[in-house]
């Protein structure tokens, strides 16, 4: 927990400092909301399956045995 917070505080901290990359990243959200509007409800559908894998891997990897 200390590690994702530690991130999301990284994360705004560079978002703060730098004009450029907090367009870059505004624009880039901003298509991807875009694109996921073009092609709903199947990119909805496509998204959630693709969290879901990922949480699946991501879970599965913290529970194994070291």
């Amino acid at each position: 927990m200390v590690r994702a917070l530690s991130l999301v505080g990284l994360t705004g901290g560079f978002l703060a400092i730098s004009p450029s990359l907090r367009d870059t990243v505004v624009v880039t959200v901003s298509q991807a909301a875009t694109g996921l509007e073009e092609y709903s409800p199947y990119s909805y559908v496509g998204l959630g399956f693709a969290i879901f894998v990922g949480l699946l891997f991501y879970f599965s990897r913290g529970s194994a045995p070291r």
